[in-house]
């Protein structure tokens, strides 16, 4: 499902987002939610549903798959990048402990590309988020 409508009018998606959120409805949005995280006019929107991620029960492989672009993409700011390893170490671990077993083609990826930025030059806050990704599957 997708309530968000025009993402320029972003004060009112932040508004939707949040209300989801307090009412427990954010699984039942993950297609809006995934358009919103991949519209790249507006961070806060962006942001948001990052943090939305973390209290989701079950995201899907799409919605995280598009997570582990955002912490693995060098060209976005190190903050945006520390949130998607927060949301996706969140939803990993929520994977784990639900026995869900369709997102283990995802997890591998994740601990490789967590792997390679671990051993390339990244900001040490960067580092950090990518080992709570790492600990989230052990």
């Amino acid at each position: 499902m997708d309530s968000f409508g025009h993402l320029m009018e972003w004060g009112r998606v932040l508004e939707e987002i949040d209300r989801l959120r307090i009412s427990g409805e954010l699984d039942e949005h993950q297609r809006g939610l995934l358009r919103v995280l991949r519209y790249r006019g507006n961070w806060r929107l962006r942001e948001a549903v990052l943090r939305a991620v973390t209290e989701m029960d079950a995201p899907g492989e799409t919605l995280l798959s598009a997570v582990l672009e955002i912490m693995v993409d060098g060209s976005l700011y190190h903050e945006v990048r520390v949130l998607a390893a927060e949301a996706l170490a969140s939803g990993l671990a929520r994977a784990h402990e639900q026995k869900r077993h369709d997102l283990d083609d995802l997890k591998q990826r994740a601990v490789e590309h967590a792997n390679e930025l671990l051993n390339s030059t990244q900001a040490p806050v960067v580092c950090e988020g990518v080992r709570l990704v790492l600990s989230s599957v052990e």
